[in-house]
C-alpha cells in the first residue's frame, strides 16, 4: 500500500493488536473502517414490504434485500436513503426515521455499517429497478422471498415485532447534517 497523503510506501505494524499501515515517510496511518451505508424498510399502505432482486455481478446474486448502498462523500445519510430508493425502485419515498444500525461483514471482506431507516410510501408510481437490482417488488411480510442479507432478516423481524406491540420505534431525522464546531 502507498499512502494516500506523500505517496511513499507504507509498512505494517500492529497496534492495539490491531494489523495497521503506516508510512515511514510522513507518519500518516491508514485505518481500515467499516464503510458508512444506508438501508431503507419502506412500507406501503397495505403493509407490504419493498424488496429488490440484486444482479448478477452483486454479491449475493438473484436473493432479494431492501433498497441499500454507500452514503456517497458529498450527501447526508437521508439524502442517500432517497437516492438509493429511487436508483434502485423507481419510486420516490423520503425516509421518516432511523429504526437501527446494524454492522454487516460479508464473504467478500467487505465491512459497512448500515444506518436502517424506514419510509412510509403512499403512492402509486410503478416499480422500475435500475442499478444493480434486476426486479423489485411489495412483498407480504410473511411471504418473503430468499434474502441476501442476514441484517435484512434481523430487520423485518423487529419490524414485524414492533407493530406486535402496537407501533414502531423510530429516532427522528433532526441533526440530518451538522456542521461546524
Amino acid at each position: 500500500m502507498f499512502c494516500v497523503k506523500c505517496g511513499a510506501e507504507c509498512e505494517d505494524f500492529e497496534e492495539g493488536g490491531i494489523l495497521r499501515q503506516r508510512c515511514m515517510h510522513c507518519g500518516y496511518i491508514h485505518y481500515k473502517n467499516p464503510y458508512p451505508c444506508i438501508a431503507v424498510l419502506v412500507v406501503n399502505d397495505f403493509g407490504q414490504i419493498l424488496l429488490g432482486k440484486r444482479g448478477e455481478k452483486s454479491i449475493y446474486p438473484g436473493k432479494w434485500c431492501l433498497p441499500c448502498g454507500y452514503i456517497e462523500y458529498d450527501e447526508t445519510y437521508v439524502e442517500a436513503a432517497a437516492r438509493e430508493i429511487k436508483e434502485e425502485t423507481g419510486i420516490t419515498s423520503p425516509p421518516d426515521g432511523i429504526i437501527n444500525v446494524v454492522s454487516n461483514q460479508f464473504d467478500n471482506g467487505v465491512h459497512s455499517l448500515v444506518v436502517v431507516m424506514i419510509s412510509h410510501y403512499h403512492g402509486d408510481e410503478p416499480l422500475k429497478p435500475g442499478n444493480d437490482i434486476i426486479d423489485a417488488g411489495w412483498f407480504d411480510v410473511d411471504r418473503l422471498p430468499p434474502l441476501a442479507f442476514s441484517a435484512d432478516v434481523f430487520i423485518i423481524g423487529k419490524y414485524e415485532r414492533m407493530l406486535e406491540k402496537g407501533g414502531i420505534t423510530m429516532l427522528t431525522l433532526e441533526g440530518n447534517s451538522v456542521y461546524g464546531h
